[in-house]
């Protein structure tokens, strides 16, 4: 065998790789292992993601849900108030008079309220903001409830009372009836309860229109502090409101004027102190 031909052998037989037992056994066993490990990461990684988007995306539901709920709710408040906005002075007798039978359609709010604790700052937050409050969330929602109970009621019992008023004093019309009057000839009891109802009624609603308009100003603001909308945005966004586009109802979110309780104190037997506290709402110290 010639030189050249040794040659040619020896590069072959370096050619050929060395049998180990890392590379033969334990390389690829390794290899196997870290795709799998690789694998099952990225898998968890990925389910952790589409978990926390949809957590994203159930917070942007829900708050869009109640912003929806509240203007609706504010919306029947609306619609109940323009059938006597405008029409009273605080005379209890001629503001009784003077809001008529409201037929309206309106379901109470039911919800649930555990839904709302993504609202709840941390720990580390030394203020609460207003509407991180699920307490005070719902307590306007019962309170809405409770005023829808109260007009009812007042329908139910308002025609029979102000058509015995009407019999009693021949008048054209209800605007006629000299207040004086009618506190010393109408039927006491009925009295005090249709102006009670009325009191009730005319300060929870304007109070509750403030506090719904409260609510859809600055709640949508709140929680979007909260979701993580820049993950969201082939999704949706948190609705907002804005009166600016209708000027016309901003008048009826004012109060209407308070009542002037003195006339009444020989009626109901109170003084004036205690006739303002049986008619107040629990908002009238809230910011």
């Amino acid at each position: 065998m010639d030189n050249q031909t040794e040659l040619i052998i020896h590069a072959i037989q370096n050619l050929k790789q060395e049998t180990t037992i890392f590379k033969d056994y334990l390389f690829p066993i390794f290899s196997a292992f870290l795709a799998a490990v690789l694998g099952a990461a990225a898998a968890y990684f990925a389910l952790k993601y589409h978990d926390y988007i949809e957590i994203e995306k159930d917070k942007l539901n829900i708050t869009n849900k109640w912003f929806l709920l509240a203007e609706e709710a504010r919306s029947n408040l609306i619609a109940i108030k323009q059938n006597y906005h405008g029409t009273l002075n605080n005379h209890p007798i001629q503001r009784m008079l003077a809001i008529p039978t409201i037929f309206f359609i309106a379901a109470p709010i039911v919800e649930d309220y555990s839904k709302l604790s993504f609202l709840i700052p941390g720990s580390s937050s030394n203020t609460a903001p207003k509407w991180s409050q699920i307490p005070r969330i719902r307590a306007m929602i019962h309170n809405y409830n409770y005023l829808l109970e109260l007009w009812r009621k007042r329908n139910e019992i308002e025609r029979s009372i102000k058509e015995s008023i009407l019999y009693q004093f021949p008048a054209p019309t209800y605007d006629a009836i000299d207040p004086h009057q009618v506190m010393e000839y109408a039927d006491k009891s009925s009295l005090q309860l249709l102006i009670d109802l009325t009191e009730h009624v005319i300060r929870l609603t304007d109070d509750l229109l403030i506090e719904f308009n409260d609510f859809l100003t600055n709640f949508p603001e709140y929680a979007s502090t909260l979701i993580n909308l820049k993950q969201l945005q082939q999704y949706g966004s948190v609705l907002s409101y804005s009166s600016n586009g209708n000027k016309k109802l901003i008048p009826i979110h004012t109060k209407s004027p308070e009542a002037d309780y003195q006339p009444l104190t020989e009626l109901f037997g109170m003084t004036l102190e205690q006739l303002k506290q049986r008619h107040t709402t629990g908002y009238e110290n809230k910011g």
